[in-house]
């Protein structure tokens, strides 16, 4: 009709169709295709799109991640949507998260039979105070039900790993036949080709009565399952600056993320872990005697001591000498009683307390002494009785900020 010039009878096409002569025009005028306008769309999503974008940025944080932390920091009845909603929302905002696909046959156990554990290592974590906090994640997976455990370790030697084995198999409440794992450092040593696994782990998997398999090297997809567990680790990263103390971290991981993770469905299964664990604990075989297991429990952290004097346990803090400034400490805990050691040597012992702050009067006069001058043996000796009074007072409060002398 345009090529003749021939003006269309709007309202005749309109009832000859059914079609809104508004419409008939707008795409006669397009030739064919009708000029949109342009709408900037609004979202229900908008509200948090500043803080989810801070969060983002970071690197560590995962859609995932994110959509758990808002659903505990807002609660998930008060959010505008559930997770699917969420991750299109920023997938249309900031485009999709890329990953690469290999493929890797997939490897079933029945129940009872393997569990898989790795180390998340070297992670950064800031307290609301500033304090940095360097440490990792031990993981634990059930091969048939994909059951998660997650322990916090501030390092990961042979004795760290000990320690956090048998609290994880504690945690799950039973035995595998067989564990999984790559060539750590903290239970293997390799010299040329010859690897050997450490006395310690080989007399504790023998006292267990349960087979340690190690992975080839450069083959992490083996223990594919723990592989994929530590992707749940990075549900911490939203909650960076806003814990108040190491143990807020340690319950964040060790009991909400946990439990988070273990109630997700799981993509190999089609069904959350806490699930299959049901049935799949009936195969556990029972813990060893707690007679076998108590030697390998003796808790052991390591530290290196700061400017403060102050070494951590538990979220209070205990001081050693200033010589040992920059070195690193053994920490071992007895009864009441915290034991610090340098090199094999006792430096230092403190009662077990609730205070926030336990210096040894004889660590803060040599400190105080090294540091003021040009005043009396008698003078030093007031100022730290006076000091150390005020920080046994504060102390006992749950926010405090000291200067350093």
């Amino acid at each position: 009709m345009k090529d003749y010039g021939i003006k269309p009878n709007y309202s005749a096409l309109q009832r000859e169709y059914g079609i809104d002569r508004h419409t008939i025009k707008k795409y006669y005028d397009n030739d064919g295709i009708p000029k949109r306008k342009n709408r900037k769309g609004i979202s229900k999503w908008d509200r948090y799109s500043q803080e989810c974008d801070q969060l983002l940025r970071s690197g560590h944080v995962s859609y995932k991640a994110l959509w758990l932390f808002l659903s505990h920091q807002y609660g998930e009845d008060k959010l505008p949507g559930d997770y699917n909603s969420l991750r299109n929302y920023f997938y249309h905002k900031r485009g999709r998260i890329r990953k690469t696909n290999r493929p890797h046959v997939l490897y079933e156990t029945p129940p009872g039979k393997q569990a898989q554990f790795d180390w998340k290592e070297d992670l950064q974590f800031t307290l609301e105070n500033g304090q940095v906090i360097h440490f990792n994640v031990f993981s634990l997976t059930l091969g048939y039900s994909r059951e998660h455990v997650f322990i916090y370790s501030s390092h990961k030697g042979t004795d760290d790993f000990l320690h956090c084995f048998i609290k994880a198999v504690n945690k799950i409440g039973g035995i595998c036949d067989e564990y999984l794992t790559d060539n750590m450092s903290a239970i293997v040593s390799c010299r040329d080709a010859n690897k050997k696994i450490n006395p310690k782990v080989s007399a504790l998997f023998k006292d267990i009565g349960a087979t340690l398999k190690l992975c080839k090297a450069k083959t992490p997809q083996t223990k594919g399952k723990v592989e994929n567990s530590n992707k749940f680790i990075r549900w911490i990263f939203p909650y960076n600056g806003k814990l108040k103390t190491e143990n807020d971290l340690i319950e964040l991981i060790e009991d909400t993320v946990t439990a988070d993770a273990n109630r997700q469905i799981n993509t190999g299964t089609n069904m959350p872990p806490s699930v299959l664990f049901e049935k799949e604990k009936e195969y556990l075989r029972p813990l060893a005697s707690k007679v076998l297991l108590d030697p390998y429990l003796t808790e052991h952290i390591k530290q290196t001591v700061p400017d403060t004097l102050l070494i951590s346990y538990r979220g209070n803090k205990y001081s050693v000498g200033s010589e040992y400034i920059n070195r690193t400490v053994d920490i071992y805990p007895v009864s009441e009683e915290l034991y610090i050691y340098c090199n094999s040597k006792l430096i230092a012992k403190h009662n077990i307390t609730h205070n926030k702050v336990n210096y040894d009067t004889d660590h803060y006069l040599r400190a105080l002494s090294d540091n003021i001058r040009g005043i009396s043996d008698a003078d030093i000796r007031k100022m730290s009785d006076e000091n150390l009074k005020r920080l046994s007072i504060l102390g006992k409060g749950e926010n405090m900020t000291h200067d350093k002398l």
